[in-house]
C-alpha cells in the first residue's frame, strides 16, 4: 500500500508543474514537502471524511508554488478530481467484490496507470500556456468542473445499484470531459498570450514607421541645408567682414532651427529605444504641460527590441495617463547606462490617493479603476518579468504628489569583431 501511496504521489509532483513554474521551484524545499504529506495520507486515510481531507492536503501542498489562490484551490480539486475517477473506473472495470472493502494488486496498478496517462495528457495538450497568472481572471469559474467531477465520483463510488458498464461510462466520461475542457482553456489562453504579444509588436513596428518619418524628415532638412550652403557661407563670410557678431549668432541659429525636426526628442543612437522613445514623448507632449527626458544609451546594448517595448512602452503608457489627470501634468524620464548597469527612473504626477496592496499600487480614483485595473498596474507584471530576464530589480513608492518606478538591470554590450 505504501509503494501506492508513493507512486500516487509521485503523479501528484508531475500535476502540480503543469500548473505552476517548476524554475521557482527548490528540490530540498519540495522534498520535505511531499514526504510530509505522504505521511498525513498514510495517517488520515482511514479516517471518514478522506476526500475533503485529501484536496485540503493538496491545496496546502499548492503553498510551495507561486501563484494565485484561485488557481491552488483549482490543482487541488482537479488532482483529487481526477483521482477519484480513475478509482471510479477501475472499480466497475475490475472489481469483483470478492473480497470485501479491499483492492487487489491489479486495481493499485490499474489506478496508478489511469492516473498517469491523464497526467501525461494534460502536459502534453491540456496545460501550456495556463501557468501565466494573468492568463485567465477568473479562476472560480474554471473550478466548478473538477469540483463537480469529485461529488460525481463519491456518488458512483458511495452506491452500490450503479451498473459497472454504465458506472465505468460516466467515470471515464468525466475524465474525458475534465481533459478536453482544459485543453479548450488552454488554447484560449494561448490566444490570448498570441493576441498580447501581437499588440507589442504592431506597437513597435508603429515606433519603428514613425523613427523612420523622423529620420527622413531631418534627412531632408539636412539636404537643404546643403544644397544651399555656399550661400549661407557666403552671408556668413560678408557679416564677418563686416564684425557683426550678434547678426552671425542669430545666423547661426536660424541654420541650427532648420536643421532640427520638432518630432525628434530622442537621439542616443540606440534605434530601438529612440524609436520607441520618440513615440511616447510626441504623445507626452501633446497630453502633458512639463516634460523632461534624458537619455544616454549605447547603440550596441545587448538587449531585444521586444523588451525595450515592454518595460519602456507599460511605464510611459502609465506614466501619461496618469499625468495627464492631474494640473502639475509633469513627466520625468532618465535612461542612463554605466559599467554594465542599465538604469530607467520615470517619475510622473498623480492625483488622488494611493493605497498599497502587497507590491501594487490601487487607486481610490473610480476613472482610474473603471476595469479593474489599478494605476500604474497595467502590464507592470510583464514589466517585472522583463526586469526579472536580465537579474535586475525594481523599486516603485510615491514621493508626495509623485509617483517613482526605478529600474535596475545588468546588460551587457554587443561585442563587434
Amino acid at each position: 500500500m505504501i509503494v501506492f501511496h508513493v507512486a500516487v504521489m509521485y503523479i501528484i509532483y508531475r500535476f502540480m508543474y503543469c500548473f505552476f513554474d517548476r524554475a521557482q521551484a527548490s528540490i530540498l524545499r519540495d522534498l520535505t514537502a511531499y514526504m510530509l504529506y505522504l505521511a498525513a495520507v498514510c495517517l488520515l486515510e482511514r479516517l471518514p471524511g478522506q476526500y475533503i481531507t485529501n484536496i485540503i492536503l493538496l491545496y496546502l501542498l499548492a503553498q510551495l508554488y507561486h501563484g494565485k489562490q484561485g488557481k491552488k484551490l483549482l490543482a487541488a480539486f482537479l488532482v483529487q478530481g481526477m483521482y477519484l475517477l480513475c478509482e471510479t473506473l477501475a472499480v466497475y472495470l475490475l472489481y469483483d467484490g470478492s473480497v470485501d472493502g479491499a483492492y487487489d494488486t491489479a486495481m493499485y496498478y490499474a489506478i496508478f496507470l489511469f492516473m498517469y496517462l491523464c497526467e501525461r495528457i494534460m502536459e502534453k495538450f491540456c496545460i501550456r500556456n495556463i501557468k501565466e497568472d494573468t492568463a485567465l481572471k477568473h479562476w472560480d469559474l474554471l473550478l466548478f468542473l473538477p469540483v463537480i467531477s469529485v461529488i460525481i465520483a463519491i456518488v458512483l463510488i458511495s452506491y452500490d445499484t450503479v451498473d459497472a458498464g454504465l458506472g465505468a461510462v460516466v467515470s471515464a466520461g468525466m475524465i474525458c470531459l475534465n481533459l478536453i475542457v482544459f485543453y479548450i482553456c488552454d488554447e484560449l489562453v494561448g490566444a490570448y498570450i498570441k493576441l498580447k504579444e501581437r499588440a507589442m509588436v504592431e506597437q513597435q513596428l508603429e515606433s519603428y514607421s514613425n523613427q523612420l518619418n523622423v529620420v527622413m524628415k531631418s534627412e531632408e532638412r539636412v539636404r537643404g541645408l546643403r544644397h544651399d550652403l555656399k550661400n549661407h557661407l557666403s552671408q556668413i563670410l560678408l557679416m564677418a567682414e563686416g564684425n557683426r557678431t550678434q547678426e552671425i549668432a542669430a545666423y547661426v541659429r536660424t541654420m541650427q532651427q532648420e536643421m532640427t525636426n520638432e518630432k525628434e526628442y530622442v537621439s542616443s543612437g540606440n534605434a530601438d529605444v529612440d524609436s520607441l522613445m520618440n513615440l511616447k514623448l510626441e504623445q507626452a507632449k501633446r497630453e502633458l504641460a512639463h516634460v523632461r527626458c534624458r537619455i544616454c544609451v549605447p547603440r550596441e546594448l545587448h538587449m531585444q527590441a521586444f523588451d525595450w517595448n515592454i518595460i519602456l512602452g507599460n511605464l510611459m503608457d502609465n506614466a501619461i495617463r496618469a499625468a495627464a489627470q492631474t494640473e502639475e501634468q509633469s513627466l520625468d524620464i532618465k535612461i542612463g547606462y554605466q559599467r554594465g548597469v542599465l538604469l530607467i527612473s520615470i517619475k510622473n504626477s498623480y492625483s488622488g490617493t494611493l493605497i498599497r496592496s502587497g507590491e501594487r499600487y490601487l487607486s481610490t480614483k473610480e476613472e482610474n479603476s473603471t476595469d479593474g485595473q489599478q494605476v500604474h498596474g497595467l502590464g507592470m507584471k510583464n514589466v517585472k518579468r522583463i526586469v526579472q530576464k536580465y537579474n535586475g530589480s525594481m523599486e516603485v513608492h510615491d514621493e508626495g504628489q509623485v509617483f517613482v518606478v526605478r529600474i535596475l538591470m545588468y546588460v551587457s554590450i554587443e561585442k563587434e569583431f
